[in-house]
């Protein structure tokens, strides 16, 4: 399922560039997280059909989610769409996801109860990623952006580190190719119609 997230955000992207090719200064921002430093892109299992865990699939899109906003951006360099493509991740912002998602009542989730008003911060601020992400001009084409804080938990927005298993453009390029399969868009086909 987690990877259908990820092409259905690909799909949506393809049928949206002839509008973006209108644009003055057209931008897409992919919402990734610090969980992609641990992500694992599992091609042998992409749906997680075989053996499903939410955080590993969690991981694995958010990864997903930072390879696409990558190659996004090498793809439109090359095709002269004119696109600009960033990515942001909100830190560690108090949302219901650690109380309702993957780990909910796990030991896990009781310790995050102690330590996080001393290592997180509001929806809110981690809102300002993405939008520091999205507008002009201070975002930087193709980065990725987070909070400054202490391991990139909270803070003001600023570039963010990218973990290597991001930056691999063999497995960008194989896992952009599986999305336009799995979705039946392909960015060539609506590129021919900006």
């Amino acid at each position: 399922m987690n990877l259908i997230v990820g092409a259905t955000t690909r799909a949506m992207t393809a049928r949206l560039l002839p509008w973006l090719r209108r644009a003055d200064q057209p931008r897409v921002v992919n919402l990734s997280s610090m969980v992609h430093r641990s992500g694992v892109i599992d091609f042998d299992d992409l749906q997680g059909a075989r053996s499903y865990c939410a955080w590993k699939a969690y991981g694995q899109s958010k990864l997903a989610m930072l390879v696409f906003a990558l190659e996004l951006q090498r793809r439109s360099d090359a095709a002269g769409w004119g696109s600009m493509s960033d990515a942001a991740h909100p830190g560690y912002a108090r949302t219901d996801l650690m109380a309702k998602g993957p780990g909910a009542n796990s030991l896990l989730l009781q310790i995050n109860n102690v330590l996080r008003p001393f290592i997180s911060h509001s929806a809110a601020d981690g809102a300002l990623p993405t939008l520091f992400a999205a507008t002009p001009p201070q975002a930087k084409l193709g980065g990725y952006h987070g909070p400054n804080g202490f391991y990139g938990l909270k803070g003001p927005p600023v570039l963010a580190k990218i973990m290597s298993q991001a930056t691999d453009a063999a497995v960008a390029a194989r896992l952009w190719d599986i999305s336009a399969a799995l979705t039946g868009a392909s960015f060539d086909q609506f590129a021919a119609t900006a």
